[in-house]
């Protein structure tokens, strides 16, 4: 049997119950509310009075937030506009965020905007009164669902000091709004003062579970859960999740679901008094995790540790161009058309993120494979051109599970590549069957090669290659060592058994 590697020793863990209140094996079910479009357009404002800010971070700036989730029937755009006026000058102070591609229908999706304001500013830190408006187009009658919204400024505790600054700049979108540590229980009515073009009514349940470090409910997509939205997933690759903390929520509000309207939208997910979870959460939120796991461990992994995940995707990009028989793209595309191939894609979606439309210059584009490099895909003319946020995001996933229905068709126009390869979510299997056809190469050749045998944290680098390899290949009924000891009799000398 093929021998896991020894993980690295760490100085900081996570514990079950990091905060002293919740394990995160806890959880809460709420209804949400709905509203569904009288026309093609509709308007929401929230507002609140008397906003105290906070000096975060240390650089006498206070920042105010707003947000929450959203679930529509159909594609929506949305645009979010919050002003508000400085009392002593009468100057409107305004931020606008823009969703036009970013809203999948028929899931929660995460929405927020803040802006940040110089405390000198204002007259004993405070703001009388903070608007904002949300503008929703969408066809008529759509159904949407909102949950967990609120408008106030950020007084988290570890925000008054500078150590998490640095973080909290980093990649932020990606966690609006959980970043913002704002309330997740209130009642929508506390904010919403007025809308236009909706109608009112209850909405579906949601399950909010509890984060172990910041004791906040916060929403898990329980019908959806591979569209994670206020936790990551536990055991994506090894699902069902079996470890009972991380995929089996006890609900504390048990005694309250006889007032849940539609509760049997999620009855199957409920066990006595537990919601169960496919794929389980990890016990922090995606906030958490980012401050308290990731920042903390990062400086304590070595120069070696963080080109870990670079050498192994390289050496996939080696072995699928070698298996075909061809070069990097980049070389190819630029001997057959003397052009940069880098250039091209951009171009080809006219200088702009496919996923946000966000406008890029030539150095800020991420080339993505669209098909994963980690299911063995090669980067080709069918690669697609995406901010380095949404690059980030989308990772080693199929198009199907990051793109809405209507991206995936355009997606298809742009790249040429067919809808039902679009849909897949199968490993690149004209490659593995030239895996197989040179299967002696591979551990005799292809991972005898000096960089895969050095060892590194601990670990056979070749062995890292071929585990990746292994779980890629897991539900094809293709087991890579079988077939090189079946040809050879023997046991590969490239990996540790």
């Amino acid at each position: 049997m093929f021998r896991t590697y020894r993980r690295r020793d760490v100085t900081r863990r996570s514990g079950n119950k990091a905060s002293g209140i919740k394990t995160g094996g806890e959880c809460i079910i709420i209804n949400s509310d709905e509203f569904i479009m009288n026309s093609d357009s509709a308007e929401f404002k929230f507002e609140v009075s008397n906003v105290e800010l906070e000096n975060l971070f240390e650089l006498d700036e206070g920042v105010i937030a707003f947000g929450g989730y959203i679930k529509p029937t159909e594609l929506i755009s949305i645009d979010i506009n919050m002003f508000y006026y400085l009392d002593e000058e009468g100057i409107c102070i305004s931020e606008t965020k823009k969703y036009k591609n970013g809203i999948k229908p028929g899931t929660w999706n995460n929405i927020g905007a803040h802006v940040g304001q110089q405390l000198e500013s204002l007259p004993d830190n405070f703001i009388k009164k903070v608007s904002v408006v949300m503008k929703i187009e969408a066809p008529v009658e759509t159904k949407i669902n909102l949950v967990s919204f609120d408008l106030a400024s950020i007084n988290y505790t570890d925000y008054l000091s500078n150590k998490f600054y640095k973080p909290f700049k980093q990649k932020t979108s990606m966690h609006i709004p959980n970043i913002y540590y704002l309330s997740t229980e209130k009642e929508l009515e506390s904010l919403l003062i007025s809308t236009k073009g909706v109608q009112n009514d209850i909405g579906e349940p949601i399950v909010l579970k509890s984060c172990n470090r910041c004791s906040r409910y916060l929403p898990i997509n329980i019908l959806e859960e591979e569209d994670i939205i206020a936790f990551s997933l536990h055991c994506k690759k090894r699902a069902p999740c079996s470890h009972p903390l991380f995929s089996s929520y006890k609900i504390d509000n048990y005694d309250l679901l006889s007032d849940i309207y539609n509760l049997d939208v999620i009855d199957q997910y409920i066990t006595e008094d537990k919601v169960n979870s496919f794929y389980g959460h990890q016990v922090e939120c995606r906030a958490c995790k980012k401050f308290y796991v990731n920042f903390a461990l990062n400086p304590l992994r070595n120069a070696q540790q963080f080109k870990e995940d670079g050498l192994r995707r390289r050496a996939l990009e080696v072995l699928v161009n070698t298996l075909l028989d061809r070069n990097l793209v980049h070389h190819e595309f630029e001997y057959k058309t003397k052009k940069q191939f880098t250039e091209y894609i951009w171009l080809k979606f006219n200088k702009r993120c496919f996923k946000c439309s966000k406008k890029l210059n030539h150095n800020e584009l991420h080339l993505d494979h669209t098909m994963p490099l980690a299911y063995l895909y090669r980067l080709d003319e069918s690669a697609t051109c995406l901010c380095p946020e949404h690059n980030s995001q989308k990772r080693d996933s199929f198009p199907v599970d990051f793109y809405t229905p209507e991206e995936l068709r355009k997606l298809s126009n742009i790249t040429n590549l067919d809808l039902s390869i679009l849909n897949s979510r199968t490993p690149n299997m004209y490659v593995v069957k030239l895996l197989k056809e040179n299967i002696e190469w591979f551990f005799d050749v292809f991972l005898m090669d000096s960089e895969y045998q050095k060892v590194r944290d601990g670990r056979l680098t070749a062995d890292k290659i071929y585990a990746s390899l292994e779980r890629v290949l897991e539900g094809t009924n293709v087991n890579l060592l079988s077939e090189y000891q079946l040809i050879t009799n023997k046991d590969p000398k490239s990996i540790s058994l």
